[in-house]
């Protein structure tokens, strides 16, 4: 078979590679120009910077030369050059010379120094070292006059001609003038000239000449030097600078630039070319696109028949690939969809009979739900089967610290986990989310087995409630429904399972919960709990330390009974309406009743096992008893009415115990007592004593053996019939009848 196609694609592409490989060189030789100009820059840029700091350094060096002429201190017997500005007239012959020795020495410090002089205001003298003379008659008296009437300047100034006598020959230099004031306030001006020729000299040591160039120029564009002529038209400035010392302009750069122009010229030589070859490229291009388009619209003229596309549709598309590309997409995205659908309905038919059959709203024969386990990958039936289901503990805490991407995680991981127990076991199951915190769980077997059923699932249903609180931010806890052989008693064993989890708030979470922990009808005497709930709430109003143990006993026994979730609800909130009822009002305050009470019903309402909401309950309680034992030792009143509770509470068998009694122990009138009772805990005084008696009634009826008539003794009641009277108004059934019911 000939390779038509691929050699026309071959010969297609291969001007494109021409162009890149032109293109490439192209960018290569612009990089190559940039690279060399960019390093010569940097190059001229540091040769600049060092003639700038050489030229610098010997002028600042200058100049701090005359300002520590100034700045000395000198002893008065020293020769001081600056006298003569405190002089007038002719200075003497032999101040001259030390003058003319003192600008000797500072040239030989700073070589660089062309000539110095001084000028003195008052006279306008002018002292150098080869003359002295009036302002008049030297030289550079206009020089001086300029800087006079600029009020002087502390700045280098530009080049300039300076001459020290009228015949002598000018020279270039640029000079520094300082201003220097006496102690007895008299002033003048000291000059320094520097050779411009010096200074050239200083840069030219570091420069190749025939190479390199640097020019200064001063700050008005005045060229300073170098002085010889050069055509500027060769050369090629690299670098410029500006001194802030002294505002001069630095340039430097090649003496011949013609080097970087060929280079500049090649790049464009080159940049004409590369524009050729791309042109030659997009022609052949043209060409060959021209002559391989044909199979592509036969393609495209086949894919319009295959997806019914008009005409108009195929060309609102961009491109004749963008065409076939979202052709093809349409015809996988129609498969993509049709397959979605037909997973969702098989997905939600499964759930959907799956609920149905568990919670019995549909009813299946045998071999019905052997149809539908085999339409599900289940196949054989099953000889035994149980149902359980798994929730998730505190699932509202839960649902507010994680998201719902989170949740729908987690909840894949236990079900993957689950059903790999499962099939570990050898034995197989079906789960389904029944809602966002219980999953349903069918597990079945096909084979006879030696042991019971529930033998096997219980302890990989207990490794799954391990596995799940080390390795879950949470825990779950597990209902195990009854073993069942027929469809239609599954929907038993779901039930039972359900009454499990449900009972997961009396005995704990965190764990397997079986039918048969729950399978015992058990009858529950509210009113028992609701007689304990008022004792305890009486021992708190009244600050017993034995309230805490009456609390626990209140819940303990709940557990033990194992009521429904909505008789212990409707407890605990009649324990929130007997405390705050009790604590209201003179014990505490509106604010702090109403706040607790809100805090206490929430938690009622919310809790979700009941080991939970005793812990919560008891904090809140603890709290409340702190803010009523503060306020209960506020005062003197308060201490000696805690005194007497504790006295009857020591003193309950004691049948003496009155009002007169207290008035005698406490030294204080009996209707004071009465009265101070009443204030302290809202209650009077002979019902507390009557509660408090009736209370260890109860308890010696329950705990011990002892007779009725030995109970009434030992709680202060020498006659038995006063004390089944009184017994009998607060309970509501006699002491031998409330001891057969304790006992039953």
């Amino acid at each position: 078979m000939k390779k038509t196609w691929y050699y026309r694609l071959l010969f297609s592409y291969m001007p494109v590679f021409l162009l890149i490989i032109s293109f490439l060189f192209f960018i290569f030789f612009q990089i190559l120009s940039e690279r060399a100009q960019q390093d010569a820059a940097s190059v001229y840029t540091s040769i600049n910077n060092q003639s700038l700091q050489t030229v610098e350094q010997t002028l600042q060096s200058i100049d701090h030369l005359m300002v520590t002429k100034q700045t000395r201190n000198n002893n008065p017997s020293d020769f001081n050059m600056l006298d003569f500005f405190n002089q007038s007239g002719q200075p003497a012959t032999y101040f001259t010379y030390q003058v003319t020795q003192e600008f000797n020495n500072m040239k030989q410090l700073n070589p660089y120094i062309h000539s110095l002089y001084l000028v003195r205001d008052s006279d306008g003298y002018v002292l150098s070292s080869n003359t002295v003379a009036p302002l008049q008659a030297f030289a550079d008296h206009e020089f001086i006059k300029g800087l006079m009437k600029d009020t002087y300047s502390y700045h280098w100034t530009d080049k300039r001609l300076f001459k020290e006598f009228g015949t002598s020959r000018m020279e270039a230099v640029v000079s520094l003038a300082r201003k220097y004031v006496t102690s007895s306030g008299e002033s003048g001006l000291m000059v320094v000239n520097v050779s411009i020729n010096a200074l050239n000299q200083l840069i030219s040591k570091s420069l190749d000449q025939s190479v390199s160039f640097v020019t200064v120029t001063g700050s008005e564009g005045m060229k300073m030097f170098p002085e010889s002529e050069v055509n500027d038209d060769t050369r090629k400035v690299m670098s410029t600078i500006v001194s802030e010392y002294t505002g001069w302009t630095y340039k430097s750069g090649l003496v011949n630039g013609n080097r970087f122009s060929i280079l500049q010229v090649f790049s464009g030589i080159w940049f004409v070319f590369a524009a050729v070859v791309v042109l030659i490229g997009l022609l052949s291009i043209l060409y060959m696109t021209n002559r391989n388009y044909k199979p592509l619209r036969a393609l495209i003229s086949k894919l319009d028949e295959m997806s019914q596309a008009s005409a108009t549709q195929s060309g609102n598309n961009d491109n004749e690939f963008h065409y076939i590309e979202t052709t093809f997409h349409s015809l996988v995205e129609r498969f993509n969809v049709f397959k979605t659908q037909s997973d969702q309905n098989i997905n939600y038919r499964k759930k959907s009979i799956f609920l149905e059959v568990m919670n019995g709203s549909r009813s299946l024969a045998n071999e019905e739900w052997v149809d539908e386990l085999e339409r599900h990958g289940f196949k054989g039936g099953f000889k035994k089967a149980a149902v359980l289901v798994a929730s998730i503990d505190k699932y509202s805490d839960i649902r507010s610290r994680f998201t719902d991407h989170d949740l729908i995680l987690y909840r894949f991981i236990i079900q993957n986990m689950y059903t790999e127990l499962v099939q570990k076991s050898s034995l197989r199951s079906w789960t389904e989310w029944i809602n966002d915190k219980e999953m349903c769980v069918f597990i079945f077997t096909q084979e006879d087995m030696p042991n019971e059923l529930f033998d096997n699932i219980k302890p990989f249903t207990e490794h799954a409630v391990s596995w799940v609180r080390n390795n879950l931010p949470f825990t779950v806890t597990f209902g195990v429904g009854q073993v069942t052989e027929t469809v239609p008693q599954l929907k038993n064993s779901y039930k039972s399972a359900i009454e499990a989890i449900n009972y997961k708030f009396v005995l704990g979470s965190d764990r397997v919960i079986g039918y048969w922990e729950i399978s015992k009808e058990y009858e529950v005497e509210l009113y028992y709990h609701l007689e304990r709930i008022r004792s305890m709430v009486y021992s708190f109003r009244m600050l017993e330390p034995d309230w805490r143990t009456k609390y626990n006993r209140i819940f303990t026994e709940i557990i033990a009974d194992r009521p429904k979730r909505d008789d212990i609800v409707n407890l605990l909130h009649y324990l929130s309406f007997r405390l705050f009822d009790h604590i209201h009002g003179l014990v505490m305050n509106d604010e702090i009743v109403h706040t607790n009470k809100a805090i206490m019903k929430d938690v009622i309402e919310q809790f979700e096992t009941l080991e939970d909401v005793q812990d919560q309950l008891l904090e809140i309680m603890e709290k409340l008893e702190y803010v009523m034992s503060e306020k209960a030792h506020n005062g003197s009143e308060q201490v000696i009415a805690l005194e007497m509770k504790q006295y009857i509470a020591d003193h309950l068998s004691n049948p003496d115990l009155s009002l007169v009694h207290l008035s005698e122990q406490f030294g204080i009138s009996s209707k004071n007592v009465s009265s101070l009772f009443k204030e302290q805990f809202d209650i009077k005084f002979i019902d507390y004593l009557i509660n408090r008696r009736v209370e260890l009634a109860k308890q010696l009826l329950t705990e011990t053996e002892s007779s009725i008539q030995e109970v009434g003794y030992q709680v202060g009641y020498l006659n038995p019939v006063s004390f089944n009277r009184v017994f009998k108004r607060l309970v509501g059934i006699t002491p031998g009848d409330y001891r057969k019911e304790r006992h039953c």
